[in-house]
């Protein structure tokens, strides 16, 4: 069975829904707007090393050599306020908003010069005097690429279509200037690809040092009386989530017939603290075109396009946003045979209404290779505690 969307459709739907989760995440950390208002501004330049995952990367690319390096600028507004609410109380006063990337791979005929919007979360690590160490998550989308094209573009195994998505994981450590200017130095990691929707996806790995100014508007809030957290309610948790998403097999990466793959998640949780919850399960999906055949066309419609994973699944509760992680193994593939292939889950989901959630996940095999995006619904049964 084909996905039933053309490639176009695809993407005005994953660029309408990243765009719905964006706007979601951010409603979820507004604060009490009639209390005073901590904002600031930033600027963050890198300048950083293409980790050589792929052959266009390595050098089988238009222009005959390897993509080294990239440099980058990101412009970010941001929030952080003395605990107004819990979520802030938990994570010892966090920042967090909004912010745009500009970047520069030194190849614009192949790679063009992307731009992305997303949001940022800002943890603190630890606090001294004048010194502070943040880890810091951003998660978005990027798009203006120049991608793969057959005629005009056909090295490109990077980048396959025209939006991305764009994810930074990073640690930064700032020392204050004044009472409103600081300087930041931090290292982070980033990723780009579009979790199979459109292949080639080989994506973009990168590393960088960066270099931050952060002007603080109003200064900063005194964080020297804020209270500690209180034991929210917790819960234990029997989580239901049916995903789909668009696959293609990478052995035909060149081909322009995607097929859908869709299933369900059963995943029991554990709360272990206000922030965190532990979760062991499986994962049940069936890969339309898992046995596709040489040609790229679709094949038998057979109880070998179902996949079989066992899961572990830690998730960070920020109010009604949880960050995905999962580390699971097949149990049961076609192609990598049983127990031989780990996978893993990166991604976000929101809290609609009364325990029903909406995500999006990428599933990766070797931390590497999307294998597709994972739109989700779902829904908790909860045991207090």
């Amino acid at each position: 069975m084909n996905s039933g969307f053309n490639i176009s459709t695809i993407c005005k739907v994953k660029f309408v829904f990243s765009i719905s989760l964006l706007t979601i995440t951010l409603q979820g950390f507004s604060q009490d707007f009639n209390k005073q208002n901590y904002s600031g501004i930033a600027a963050d330049y890198h300048y950083g090393k293409v980790i050589p995952t792929n052959p266009f990367v390595k050098g089988e690319n238009l222009k005959g050599e390897p993509l080294k390096y990239y440099q980058s600028l990101s412009i970010k507004m941001l929030w952080q306020n003395p605990g107004y609410t819990d979520w802030q109380k938990v994570y010892h006063i966090p920042y967090y908003g909004f912010g745009v990337f500009a970047g520069d791979f030194y190849n614009p005929d192949e790679l063009g010069y992307p731009i992305a919007i997303y949001g940022v979360l800002g943890i603190p690590i630890r606090r001294w005097n004048k010194y502070a160490l943040y880890s810091e998550f951003q998660f978005g989308m990027a798009f203006n690429w120049q991608h793969y094209d057959s005629i005009n573009n056909p090295k490109n195994l990077a980048i396959g279509g025209s939006m991305t998505v764009y994810l930074d994981i990073g640690m930064t450590a700032f020392y204050q200037i004044s009472s409103k200017l600081d300087l930041g130095a931090g290292l982070s990691f980033l990723h780009f690809s579009n979790g199979g929707f459109e292949r080639p996806n080989r994506g973009l790995n990168l590393y960088s040092p960066s270099f931050e100014l952060k002007y603080h508007f109003a200064g900063k809030p005194n964080l020297n009386f804020v209270q500690k957290a209180d034991r929210l309610r917790r819960s234990n948790d029997l989580f239901l989530m049916l995903g789909y998403g668009d696959h293609q097999l990478n052995e035909h990466e060149l081909d322009t017939n995607y097929f859908a793959v869709g299933g369900l998640s059963v995943i029991y949780f554990v709360q272990v603290s206000n922030a965190l919850r532990i979760g062991a399960g499986t994962d049940i999906n069936y890969f339309w075109g898992l046995n596709a055949k040489p040609d790229g066309t679709i094949g038998p419609r057979t109880l070998d396009n179902f996949t079989v994973g066992l899961i572990l699944q830690p998730e960070i509760i920020i109010d009604k946003l949880t960050l995905v992680g999962g580390f699971g193994i097949y149990t049961t593939h076609l192609n990598y045979l049983n127990f031989k292939q780990p996978y893993q889950r990166l991604g976000v989901r929101f809290e609609i209404y009364k325990n029903v959630s909406l995500g999006v996940n990428v599933r990766a095999i070797n931390f590497m290779l999307a294998e597709f995006l994972e739109f989700n619904v779902g829904y908790r049964i909860k045991w207090e505690k």
